[in-house]
């Protein structure tokens, strides 16, 4: 089991990557939209926004693609705003379905307020139905990080443990952060390499994976789906 985090740009180091090298690509990239056009004087959000961003994720999935094995997938975090602009950089590519992380608890915002958040799954051709032989659910439900919060964009390493259980071995984190995803891998017992621009949040990565110890594995019950009426 091996564990690598680079003090880099992902845009830099991924070309650098050996073709079909990773099994599997799990990552929160930033995906604010900041561009804001100006309207009489005022700032206005315009659908041309989306295409800033849409290119710089067609560039990172051609990468992702192509350092994954023909058996790889990824799962990628993102919002209701960026989840259209990174199926459009995907369709075609990969098959794609969207999963849901249901935090438990609402965030602000007005009178519906969000409690969930999405993730993006990308699969090849090649990978198979079931890894396991194990049925999940599309609802995935974890308590988000707490007060031992370290990074803005923290996910739990729990809920990174239940994507990484259907990956392969090597593991891949273009926007490593705080180093959960590398967490997770080193309890799960699986190979870890990420890239993180920041050297302060790369630094303190590397320590929170250097002081992870690997988990017993244990039994995951099947869940089984019920079976639809035909009427």
């Amino acid at each position: 089991m091996k564990s690598e985090v680079f003090n880099r740009d992902c845009l830099g180091a991924l070309p650098e990557m050996a073709s079909a090298s990773i099994d599997a690509i799990v990552t929160d990239p930033p995906y604010a939209i900041p561009t804001v056009v100006a309207a009489n004087r005022q700032g206005a959000t315009n659908l041309g926004d989306l295409s800033i961003i849409e290119s710089a994720f067609r560039g990172l999935l051609n990468e992702f693609e192509r350092v994954t094995t023909p058996t790889g997938r990824m799962f990628i975090f993102c919002d209701q705003t960026s989840y259209p602009v990174i199926f459009r950089a995907a369709y075609g590519k990969m098959s794609t379905a969207l999963l849901i992380w249901n935090k438990g608890r609402i965030g602000m915002g007005r009178e519906f307020r969000k409690s969930y958040e999405l993730i993006m799954h990308c699969w090849k051709p090649g990978t198979p139905i079931y890894s396991d032989g194990v049925g999940r659910a599309d609802i995935l439900s974890c308590k988000p990080v707490g007060d031992e919060r370290v990074h803005p964009a923290q996910k739990p390493v729990e809920l990174l443990k239940q994507l990484l259980v259907v990956c392969g071995d090597s593991i891949l984190d273009p926007f490593a952060g705080s180093g959960s995803t590398g967490v997770a891998c080193k309890e799960l017992g699986k190979n870890f390499k990420g890239f993180e621009i920041d050297p302060d949040y790369c630094a303190l990565a590397r320590s929170r994976i250097e002081r992870a110890e690997p988990q017993p594995k244990l039994f995951i019950p099947e869940i089984v789906m019920e079976q639809p009426i035909l009427i």
